[in-house]
């Protein structure tokens, strides 16, 4: 499969709306051109002052004819989600007139233009840095039903002719939870799931709990969470029969298929992951490094999940392509 004609064919599909709100950021004038050029997406970028966007795109030699330039304007936020927000904020502690000033940044605003419904996605992140969107995020737009905790996947793309990996696969959660507890291993794999799903929709989502032990191999007070989050999330997809979980295994058992016959030959996934959950932060963010550093695997993200509506996180070393292509993926959320 080509993944990247599968993500760009699937969003323009979707015939969406993305903002973004770092708009004098050149890599995210050179997505902007590009995704409206390519008939991807439509594309709003908001702005304090309209003539700093246009300097830029100038500056930077991006043409940005198609997409639309907003001046930040709280007219054009529901009024109703204005009054929520300020409530909220001031619960925390916050007077009326600083959380109506949060409303004039472009971050906060571009939340709240998606919570408004003029657009399908926000992708930030170039600019602004993880714990910012993260805390907008959650400020304006909240977690998604079901799902208590934020987290993020990459989409990790193999190399031509890989002699083991064929196909895209998800790392989860590889930028966020430090140190997750069982039921939140089991939010993020319900995440994870749901990510896959929209991404490779009609295929058999096979999610592995990444391990040092596999079904028992070893016994330690580390993988008492690994376990519990595994039932707590077989429960929840019990009744879907395109998702297999299972756990503990360890990543060759996971990927490997005579590796995985012959360690947990009862298993569905054993062998066949195209889901790898890992158990803390250490774990996933030295995963996936190594994976493209060492293996040659895109590394695609990190990717937000697990939020009520599709936001991204960047990541500040971003390029103009990464910009344009979570752009595409998050269309894929709404």
């Amino acid at each position: 499969m080509d993944i990247r004609k599968h993500i760009l064919d699937l969003a323009a599909k979707v015939k969406g709306k993305v903002i973004l709100p770092e708009s004098t950021d050149i890599r995210v004038l050179k997505a902007a051109q590009m995704l409206v050029k390519d008939g991807i997406a439509s594309v709003v970028l908001p702005a304090a002052d309209i003539k700093s966007v246009e300097d830029a795109a100038a500056k930077g030699g991006v043409n940005l004819q198609g997409v639309e330039i907003i001046q930040i304007d709280r007219a054009l936020i529901d009024e109703k989600l204005i009054e929520a927000f300020v409530s909220a904020r001031m619960k925390k502690g916050m007077n009326p007139e600083e959380a109506l000033e949060l409303l004039k940044t472009p971050l906060y605003f571009s939340m709240m233009y998606l919570k408004s419904k003029k657009c399908d996605a926000c992708v930030c992140g170039a600019v602004y840095d993880t714990a910012d969107v993260l805390r907008a995020s959650i400020h304006t737009i909240g977690t998604m039903e079901g799902i208590k905790l934020i987290s993020s996947y990459f989409l990790m793309i193999p190399p031509a002719n890989h002699e083991v990996i064929k196909e895209s696969v998800l790392f989860a959660d590889c930028g966020v939870n430090p140190d997750p507890s069982s039921l939140g291993l089991k939010d993020i794999a319900n995440a994870t799931v749901q990510s896959f799903k929209k991404l490779f929709p009609g295929q058999t989502a096979n999610a592995a709990f990444l391990s040092f032990s596999t079904k028992g191999s070893a016994k330690h007070k580390t993988l008492d969470k690994i376990i519990e989050a595994v039932e707590l999330t077989k429960k929840y997809f019990e009744n879907d029969k395109s998702v297999n979980i299972d756990g503990e295994l360890q990543f060759d058992a996971a990927v490997m298929p005579a590796i995985g016959q012959k360690k947990a030959p009862d298993s569905k996934v054993a062998g066949k992951a195209n889901i790898f959950i890992f158990p803390d932060l250490n774990a996933g963010n030295i995963g996936y490094k190594m994976a493209e550093r060492l293996g040659g695997f895109q590394a695609l993200g990190p990717i937000i999940q697990g939020l009520a509506l599709p936001v991204s996180d960047l990541s500040r070393g971003c390029s103009a392509d990464d910009v344009y292509m979570v752009s595409a993926i998050m269309l894929l959320q709404k």
